[in-house]
């Protein structure tokens, strides 16, 4: 199998463990980078296609969108554009972007100017009747806080939002080499070796630091930014369900 034809960071959160016992079941939420055209189906899930995808996108980014067959619900809820670091866009078209100071600094701006869309995850995500998967381009930035945020929310240990998030980085050569294979590419000025195009531990720690040191807790953030009680509280229970107690 071409191995540019099928999807480099997907991952099934099934195990993760939740802070009042148990673990997260298998088959409720997944993440990746985005799936193209022609993409084999992945045989590392244990159902495709998902029931409920959360595209983070911008409008335009990566003309060649993948056709969901029918029946998959597909909301777009487009993220910061600029923590967009992995690039996916066409080359001949890509326009210029500063590249940000740290990984800290985009994910810090994510939680400051677009709280009310990540809060609004939760609602999308426990409407589903079936698998979730949360995706970008690389499945690392965007999703990787949008990710943090479902998982905190949810109950998830912080610990294991943190294991989770840092275990895109081994991922990230083979997501290169297939975003190269597409057509797409990575800003001229950055170098391969760079810390952006990692998954370090310190920052996804901004989200669950934010997070978890509001006062009441994932759940009291997400309501003071939209979610309702409802929403979280079934979410909570879509995490839970199943899961074995210690």
């Amino acid at each position: 199998m071409d191995g540019h034809r099928q999807l480099a960071n997907l991952r099934d959160l099934g195990g993760l463990r939740l802070a009042d016992g148990g673990t997260v079941p298998a088959g409720v939420l997944y993440r990746s980078d985005a799936p193209y055209p022609g993409d084999a189906v992945p045989q590392t899930v244990p159902r495709w296609p998902p029931a409920t995808v959360i595209d983070l996108r911008s409008t335009g980014e990566a003309a060649a969108r993948y056709c969901w067959p029918t029946g998959v619900t597909v909301h777009h809820v487009p993220l910061l554009r600029q923590a967009a670091v992995v690039g996916a866009d066409d080359r001949a078209t890509r326009p210029a972007r500063p590249l940000p100071a740290s990984l800290e600094v985009v994910y810090r701006r994510m939680l400051d100017m677009i709280p009310h869309r990540l809060a609004s995850l939760a609602g999308l995500a426990t409407n589903s009747d079936g698998p979730v998967l949360v995706h970008c381009a690389a499945g690392k930035d965007r999703t990787g806080v949008a990710v943090a945020v479902l998982l905190l929310v949810g109950g998830a240990e912080p610990a294991e939002v943190i294991a989770d998030y840092t275990a895109s980085a081994p991922n990230m050569t083979a997501l290169l080499d297939r975003l190269s294979a597409l057509g797409r590419s990575l800003p001229a000025d950055i170098d391969a070796s760079s810390e952006l195009l990692g998954a370090p531990a310190k920052a996804i720690n901004v989200v669950v630091d934010r997070l978890t040191g509001w006062p009441g807790g994932p759940q009291a953030w997400a309501q003071a930014y939209g979610a309702s009680a409802g929403s979280i509280q079934r979410w909570q229970e879509r995490l839970a369900a199943g899961a074995g107690r210690s």
